[in-house]
């Protein structure tokens, strides 16, 4: 399954996808696909053994790629905010399942009621 694949049948699975996104969907497959292979040239211009250095210029590329790659994501609403932001009723409890877990205070609150 191709990365454009995965990510339409993400989107149809969240319910959020158009025949629209499909051009973006291959940018942001391409885009990691370029990131890929960028992160493997900063990974040769390692000495053996060594880590390689984040102030060679190919770091510097993937930092921008990153922002590119979250940046495509959130506008196909591959993120929890941009998911809420194109479904709000995205995150939101149904009344289904169980319910929230207790927090440190409620918990401490909730034993010291004990005590008394």
């Amino acid at each position: 399954m191709t990365k454009e694949e995965k990510y339409t049948a993400q989107m149809k699975a969240l319910g959020i996808w158009e025949p629209a996104f499909a051009a973006t969907v291959h940018d942001l497959a391409v885009l990691e696909r370029e990131q890929a292979r960028t992160r493997k040239a900063w990974k040769e211009t390692a000495e053996a053994g060594a880590a390689p250095s984040p102030l060679d210029p190919h770091y510097a590329l993937i930092l921008q790629q990153d922002r590119m790659i979250q940046t495509l994501r959130e506008s196909l609403g591959l993120t929890p905010k941009a998911l809420r932001r194109i479904r709000s009723d995205f995150g939101q409890d149904n009344g289904e399942g169980e319910s929230k877990p207790a927090t440190v205070l409620q918990l401490i609150r909730e034993k010291r009621d004990k005590a008394i």
